[in-house]
């Protein structure tokens, strides 16, 4: 069964960056909210393994959620916040409300889902917390003989009376804590609030065991007999005598490598979170480091195919170079913004990257979704090429379609974030069909790039262009005529006197077409396409 995360954000483009990370993994279902509520709503409807929510949400904040949701579920489970800069003042507040992690917005891939992984074995480890309290509740009558097996575990076992006091231990305790019984009382007392960095709040979580007669399950720190300080995890349970409440056992586990782990990602944000949970920690070192190695190789084996296509990346590990394939017909589709630098002269650079960042985005989703190879991007020119590096017969129908897609995108940006003023730029697009080479060159910062006048023709259809058009080649043209409306424009010269036969396409003829505007295909066309 995938883990169940809920994403309480109402901000889109994180809701699509965290879809991105995750939906690709069977491992993960992701429920968006875009208000507190909502979040509420659907909490207590699906029950989720993970919440992530913003600090900042409307109606219920982030803050305010997590407290709802474990007051009124009653459950235990990882609670992330999310925050940025103009957020941090509430952090500290976050913190104090039980907030397993935070996580500082924009996410980067890496830490975002090194989290996720901290946050998925803290819930393993809660179930199997749970797993051994309701196992200690089941078997209240046989506690003495439970005693003889907690005896040797590596967690401390603490019998306490009503009162707090401590009345037995077991050897895993001195491991921990550094004392025995004796030397602990000596010192501190013998009672729970004595002890501890924060005595007023392991003893409130102690009278609401009495008080509720449920477990309870927090965290707390202790300086051990050697000066470190140590973060162990506690389960309180009680123990019936009848119908009253006899004692209260603890079982402590040493939790102080995952916490210094964690807080070391939050302070330098460039190392792995290292998880030493219960889990792990019956699994042998062999094992343990061979699980290790394959989660950075899938790391590094997901990064690559962002990069280069798969057979560049086997040639390049088998052999040590790729070369170049021929393509003897390929599409190339460029798109740039017209006016670009004066269109960008009363924005700040970080704006213009933003802005850019927002449109590429969505172009990537776009290709992708047409099968259409990304090649990259130049300023505010963007490059990508159909039939590569798959040969295939849909090269010019998937480009011509994706550049249909990218104009209506422009031309519908209300309808995407209806409260976020995005600039009108216009967009001018060229597409040319014809023979290549593909490839990378050099033995440094390797690139996938593509070769050759096919490669110029579809830069030169572009600079002819009209914003908000699609521009594409006789050679374009010839493949795609049946299918869609394309308006004539005749020889046009281009650079170096050079004159091409250009056509605008103005979208799929109606019986091809779902919808007015001819930008996306029907089952019409989908047959047609199907068969290619």
């Amino acid at each position: 069964m995938p883990y169940k995360i809920l994403l309480a954000d109402n901000d889109k483009i994180t809701q699509r960056i965290v879809k991105n990370y995750l939906t690709n993994s069977a491992d993960f279902s992701v429920y968006e909210a875009y208000d507190g509520q909502k979040a509420l709503d659907l909490a207590k409807k699906i029950r989720p393994d993970i919440i992530i929510a913003d600090i900042g949400l409307p109606l219920i904040d982030g803050v305010e959620l997590i407290a709802m949701v474990k007051s009124e579920l009653r459950v235990r489970m990882p609670f992330l916040i999310s925050y940025t800069d103009q957020d941090v003042d509430l952090v500290e507040e976050a913190l104090k409300n039980g907030i397993t992690d935070i996580i500082k917005k924009p996410f980067e891939r890496i830490e975002f889902l090194s989290r996720i992984k901290a946050a998925i074995s803290y819930y393993q480890l809660l179930q199997e917390t749970n797993f051994q309290r309701e196992q200690i509740s089941t078997h209240e009558d046989e506690l003495n003989k439970l005693s003889l097996i907690v005896k040797k575990t590596a967690n401390a076992v603490i019998i306490l009376n009503t009162t707090g006091e401590i009345e037995w231990v077991n050897d895993g305790f001195k491991n921990i804590y550094g004392y025995t019984l004796d030397e602990l009382a000596k010192k501190y007392g013998n009672n729970l609030r004595n002890f501890v960095s924060d005595p007023e709040y392991s003893w409130k979580r102690f009278e609401e065991v009495l008080m509720t007669r449920q477990s309870v399950s927090y965290v707390n720190k202790f300086v051990s007999k050697t000066g470190q300080l140590k973060w162990l995890q506690t389960t309180l349970t009680p123990i019936y005598d009848g119908s009253k409440i006899d004692k209260v056992v603890a079982i402590e586990t040493d939790i102080t490598r995952e916490k210094e782990a964690e807080l070391a990602l939050k302070r330098q944000k460039e190392e792995l979170l290292r998880l030493t949970d219960k889990l792990q920690e019956k699994n042998n070192m062999l094992q343990s480091q061979w699980k290790l190695l394959q989660d950075e190789r899938h790391k590094v084996d997901n990064m690559l195919e962002n990069i280069l296509p798969k057979y560049v990346i086997r040639n390049l590990i088998e052999y040590g170079y790729a070369k170049p394939r021929n393509y003897r017909k390929a599409t190339v589709m460029f798109a740039d913004f017209k006016g670009f630098t004066i269109a960008c002269k009363d924005l700040t650079p970080d704006q213009i990257v933003d802005y850019l960042n927002f449109f590429f985005t969505k172009f990537d989703d776009i290709v992708v979704e047409r099968y259409v190879e990304k090649i990259k991007t130049i300023g505010d020119a963007y490059m990508c090429v159909g039939g590569i590096p798959v040969r295939n017969r849909s090269h010019p129908f998937d480009v011509v379609l994706a550049a249909l897609q990218f104009q209506y995108f422009m031309s519908h940006l209300d309808l995407v974030d209806p409260e976020r003023k995005y600039p009108r730029w216009q967009l001018r697009i060229g597409i040319h069909t014809g023979p290549l080479v593909a490839g990378i060159v050099g033995k440094i910062k390797f690139a996938y790039d593509v070769w050759g006048d096919t490669v110029n023709t579809a830069q030169r259809l572009q600079t002819a262009c009209d914003p908000g058009r699609v521009n594409v080649s006789a050679s374009t043209y010839n493949e795609i005529k049946d299918y869609f409306i394309c308006e004539p424009r005749g020889l046009i010269e281009v650079k170096h006197g050079r004159k091409i036969d250009m056509y605008y396409v103005n979208g799929l003829k109606p019986e091809f077409a779902s919808e007015k505007t001819g930008t996306f295909p029907n089952e019409n066309f989908n047959k047609f396409y199907s068969s290619l």
